[in-house]
């Protein structure tokens, strides 16, 4: 952990910022391992403060690593720490504070108050070993779901059964919890890019869109995979190969020190060119790990580039209102040369 809280001093010295106050739940988790309902670090060229309140005292205390545990209260809070430290500019991590917050602060203290947003979010992007492992065993729990749920497929069953038993699964099966909503859809309602799983049932000759991932030790997972109930039609068929070739197109040319912005750009061309560039309306793809959605991210006017350890999606899809939808979308390691895959499941078309 020490590591990582030189790393954000490292960053705090380049842009000029004395202090830095730590809201968010993951950075707090990322750089100390505590989990806390009431808990704020700051981090100081100097030194590392963890404040939070009676009940995460003791796990504060047991924690690894170089830091002094603040106990606050109602007769002493975080606003009365930091107007004790009185840094010259304190940056604070804006998406996550509140507006009340915001205001008692400024007028608690006398800081020129900053945005630090990102700072963390920037070292986060390199993942360590342990957390490849992580994100790789999340990766491998969701394999072993979808080939059960293969077997679980089958007309006259709900969206709804479909994802609850997604759900039972990971949780069976060591997920600590969900990554997100699950994604459940079929038919007309595979357009629906994050439709919610309803009581519709499956009938032959539809497309079913199964999007799901869950935790294991802190870290997510993250996998989309589009198969056929029965016979398909051959538009079906020729829109989920158009997706499936520009999936593997990006697979292909994902590296380090590619353009995230570039490697949309070939994604999505390869789905224009096939006429249907209107019809994929999101991102190629996002990074993932403690949150699943975090930097970098893949879109049209993304200014990240890929690095080295860096976990991205590539998930592109096509989808035609009241019609039909295809995604594929599979979880990746960026290496110095290309990915290293960590959904082994089959993409290509399944016929159940």
């Amino acid at each position: 952990m020490d590591h990582r809280i030189d790393k954000v001093r490292s960053l705090l010295r380049s842009k000029d910022i004395p202090a830095l106050l730590v809201s968010k739940k993951e950075n707090q988790y990322y750089l100390f391992g505590l989990k806390s309902s009431n808990c704020y670090i700051v981090i100081t060229d100097e030194k590392s403060y963890l404040l939070t309140d009676f009940r995460y005292v003791e796990a504060a205390n047991d924690l690894s690593g170089s830091f002094e545990v603040v106990l606050i209260n109602n007769e002493y809070t975080v606003f009365n720490f930091l107007q004790e430290l009185a840094p010259s500019k304190l940056a604070l991590e804006e998406k996550t504070v509140t507006l009340n917050f915001y205001k008692e602060l400024k007028n608690s203290v006398e800081s020129s108050l900053i945005s630090g947003d990102g700072i963390i979010e920037e070292i986060r992007t390199v993942k360590d070993e342990n957390e490849l492992t992580a994100i790789s065993k999340a990766a491998s729990l969701n394999d072993l779901c979808f080939e059960h749920i293969l077997n679980y497929l089958r007309p006259g069953i709900s969206e709804l059964e479909i994802a609850l038993e997604i759900e039972m699964f990971l949780k069976k099966n060591g997920a600590e919890r969900l990554a997100f909503d699950t994604i459940c859809v079929s038919g007309v309602r595979t357009s629906l890019p994050h439709g919610q799983p309803s009581e519709k049932l499956l009938k032959r000759g539809e497309l079913v869109t199964l999007d799901f991932g869950c935790v294991v030790d802190g870290y997510c997972s993250d996998m989309t995979r589009t198969v056929a109930i029965g016979n398909i039609s051959e538009e079906q068929r020729e829109i989920y190969n158009i997706v499936l070739e520009a999936q593997k197109t990006g697979c292909k040319a994902a590296r380090a020190g590619l353009s995230c912005k570039e490697l949309d750009k070939l994604v999505r061309d390869f789905i224009s060119d096939a006429g249907f560039g209107g019809e994929f309306g999101h991102g190629t793809g996002h990074g993932v790990g403690l949150e699943v959605h975090e930097a970098p991210t893949l879109n049209p006017t993304s200014d990240d580039i890929l690095v080295e350890n860096a976990v991205i999606t590539i998930e592109p899809g096509i989808y035609l209102p009241k019609k039909f939808g295809v995604r594929i979308e599979d979880l990746a390691i960026i290496t110095s040369s290309s990915i290293i895959n960590r959904v082994r499941s089959n993409k290509e078309l399944i016929i159940i």
